[in-house]
């Protein structure tokens, strides 16, 4: 026998014992497997679906909707679109995937009986810059209008389909919506369409009568803060910081000012919107926007973001779980 002929047969020699010993492993680890703690696993698995009900609160917000701005696809190199028909079909979308959402965690064995849906403004452009005027498809007033009925919409659908015991709507006015040129703080809501708008959508329901599971809150505040389940949170507008950029993106200037808020009152998360950026950090939540990517944020070279809207589901006994964008438009 040639020596090359003992080597080969020493290779497989050597292959067939690591073989077995392995073949050992996996038999010693079969026999070890308890199969009545396979079974009750299974049987876990299969309940969670049906029977455990655990007790949340979803949470969505939705803002920056610009109702009147059109994004002109040539202007954003075919990155975007947008126009009154478009931002039409978006809220519809919004109102429809928020449903869809919710009843995935119906179907995931989660009791959801509460909705908080937080209407963070900037529903309307306004004509607070000198371009606006020139370039806007409506003006304030109609675009005013026009949001108003498809919110409406919007809020009939959740309230007759959702089976909410409570639709909690916080809603505070964006500083787009504003009648002035200069933002104002004491007098703000006093001067702004958006706040008009929500009195306006509040006293609808309140007529036309059979939505009592729809409570609307319109302070005269930019904050409005609400207990859920010992949880405290924010909602505002979220235009109460500037960004001047630098490494570290809005993340570095809004934690500033979460640490600010929290000396005045404390709070769990703060819900924002303003900034037309998707983000989730452990103390806030920042609203996306429903126009998209446009010519200003083109402009400065900021990073292209599909339409989202926030949803959170918030667990009575283990706090803020499951966040998942609400996307609104197929993004390439």
């Amino acid at each position: 026998m040639t020596i090359s002929k003992q080597s080969k047969i020493k290779q497989a020699n050597t292959k067939l014992r690591y073989e077995n010993k392995e073949l050992k492993k996996r038999q010693s680890f079969l026999e070890g497997i308890n199969i009545n703690e396979v079974e009750s696993f299974d049987r876990f698995t299969i309940q969670s679906n049906n029977k455990l009900k655990e007790e949340v609160i979803a949470i969505s917000t939705i803002s920056d909707v610009h109702i009147e701005e059109p994004v002109v696809k040539s202007i954003v190199n075919g990155l975007n679109e947008y126009n009154l028909a478009i931002a039409e079909q978006r809220i519809t979308l919004y109102f429809k995937r928020l449903m869809y959402m919710v009843n995935q965690a119906r179907r995931a064995g989660y009791r959801v009986d509460n909705l908080v849906l937080g209407l963070l403004g900037d529903f309307i452009t306004g004509y607070i810059h000198e371009e606006l005027e020139e370039v806007n498809e409506l003006t304030p007033v109609q675009a005013t209008l026009f949001v108003q009925n498809l919110l409406v919409k919007g809020i009939k659908f959740l309230s007759e389909n959702g089976k909410f015991n409570k639709i909690t709507i916080p809603c505070v006015p964006g500083n787009h919506g504003r009648t002035t040129k200069k933002k104002r703080y004491t007098s703000g809501y006093k001067n702004s369409y958006e706040w008009l708008m929500y009195n306006n959508i509040r006293n609808l329901f309140n007529e036309i009568g059979g939505y009592d599971n729809v409570e609307f809150i319109i302070p005269e505040s930019e904050f409005i803060y609400l207990d859920l389940f010992g949880y405290m949170n924010k909602f505002s507008h979220g235009d109460h910081f500037h960004y001047q950029g630098g490494i570290g993106g809005l993340e570095v200037p809004l934690k500033k000012w979460i640490l600010r808020e929290n000396a005045v009152i404390k709070t769990d998360i703060s819900w924002i919107a303003h900034w037309h950026q998707y983000i989730v950090l452990n103390k806030v939540r920042v609203n996306g926007s429903l126009i998209g990517y446009n010519s200003y944020a083109r402009a400065f070279g900021f990073e292209p973001e599909p339409p989202k809207m926030q949803f959170q589901l918030l667990d009575k006994k283990r706090g803020f779980t499951l966040n998942n964008p609400i996307i609104l438009t197929d993004w390439k």
